[in-house]
């Protein structure tokens, strides 16, 4: 009986470590997709997001409503690493707003703390280009509108934990 009652315990214990391990990691990166026989799928409810994304559009000036919430990938023409993101963009894809995503197992989810690599991009000025892109381990905007009066316009935005 003793055996018995010191083997559940210890089950109990090993049950314990697990589910703390569990939570430590849930904890550590907020999920976004999955990807799946090289097709990427939001899994994530993104509405947090949408809201955090379009207050932060508002600070920097840029009065726009995200609309479109899509994951991407692309390759990193100077280094050859392939790189995932989740990309948002206004009704007409005049502003784009995209974050890194890290790939692990299959799932696809924000880097946190210091192993962000690249914060968090908008570019603006035209629909048919200005895409956020990864050079040289940086995020660019791609391309440049064809149109003057509607330049091309960078920035990029770090989070800081209060």
């Amino acid at each position: 009986m003793n055996f018995t009652f010191a083997l559940k315990l210890k089950m109990k214990k090993i049950f314990l470590a697990f589910m703390l391990c569990g939570l430590v990691n849930f904890a550590h990166a907020q999920q976004i997709g999955i990807v799946r026989n090289a097709q990427h799928r939001i899994t994530a409810n993104l509405d947090p997001i949408k809201q955090k994304w379009e207050q932060m559009l508002l600070e920097q000036k840029i009065p726009a409503i995200l609309v479109n919430f899509e994951i991407r990938s692309g390759m990193d023409d100077s280094t050859g690493k392939t790189y995932y993101m989740l990309l948002a963009s206004n009704r007409d894809h005049s502003v784009k707003v995209a974050r890194a995503l890290e790939l692990k197992n299959g799932y696809l989810s924000f880097y946190k703390g210091q192993e962000e690599p690249w914060g968090i991009a908008t570019c603006t000025g035209c629909s048919n280009a200005c895409n956020p892109a990864v050079f040289e381990g940086k995020w660019v905007c791609n391309g440049d509108c064809p149109s003057a009066d509607r330049p091309c316009t960078k920035s990029v935005t770090t989070e800081t934990k209060n």
